[in-house]
């Protein structure tokens, strides 16, 4: 969360992903249903898309001398 504000999201969505390649077939379509119905009926990926698009301009516009630093490396 420190470095990053989407950090949460990535960490549960590699989870995820770590989880399926473990667990048994079946497992994996139930997950695999399961996220594909809750994407289509929130939307959820159009709205992180935009969230990460409306931080990266803030994080731009706001601390631009943060974000230079970290381009420079």
């Amino acid at each position: 969360m420190i470095l990053h504000a989407f950090a949460p999201v990535f960490v549960v969505a590699l989870i995820v992903i770590g989880v399926c390649t473990i667990v048994p077939r079946r497992h994996t379509q139930r997950i695999v249903a399961a996220t594909e119905i809750a994407e289509r009926y929130t939307g959820i990926t159009a709205i992180l898309l935009l969230g990460l698009i409306v931080y990266w301009l803030a994080r731009l516009l706001i601390m631009p001398a943060a974000f230079v630093r970290l381009i420079q490396g």
